[in-house]
């Protein structure tokens, strides 16, 4: 796994609740845009978890160096389109901009390589420049617009 020697992905659960609020509200820009608010409950976050369980999702922790770092969801068949979908992709704040995106996407990729999976998706709201920006740079392609939770939605998809 080229670039990826250091980072791990550990399986996510319930347990790790407080490791995953320490990342989802590591961010209140984010939050901001996503949830409309800045910092997330427990309760919510339980919320967010027990609903992507319910529908299938693989939900990770990206560790690196010991250190948790970010949180990787796939949802390997959309209900909705029939494709593969990288649900979620948060890198701890203080950790951005230090290529743990990167890394995250190239285990991704190697999974999804061995899985035989030709293409997946993700969903960027439209007012998340920086975002877009990142997924641009990857090489994402935008294939089309919905609306969730009262949110315009850039739908993104790439071969790989």
């Amino acid at each position: 796994m080229r670039g990826c020697s250091k980072m791990k992905l550990e399986k996510s659960n319930m347990s790790m609740i407080e490791v995953e609020a320490s990342i989802l509200n590591s961010d209140p820009y984010y939050n901001r845009i996503a949830k409309d608010k800045e910092i997330l409950t427990m309760k919510e976050i339980k919320a967010e978890i027990h609903e992507s369980l319910e529908l299938g999702v693989e939900r990770y922790l990206l560790k690196e160096e010991g250190e948790y770092v970010g949180i990787l969801e796939i949802l390997m068949r959309n209900p909705n389109d029939g494709y593969t979908w990288l649900g979620l992709l948060e890198i701890k704040k203080e950790h951005q901009g230090k290529g743990y995106g990167y890394k995250a996407l190239n285990l991704f990729y190697d999974m999804m390589r061995v899985r035989q999976v030709e293409r997946f998706r993700l969903g960027v709201i439209s007012e998340n420049k920086p975002g877009h920006r990142f997924w641009r740079r990857q090489g994402m392609k935008p294939v089309k617009f919905t609306m969730k939770d009262n949110k315009e939605i850039v739908i993104y998809e790439k071969k790989i």
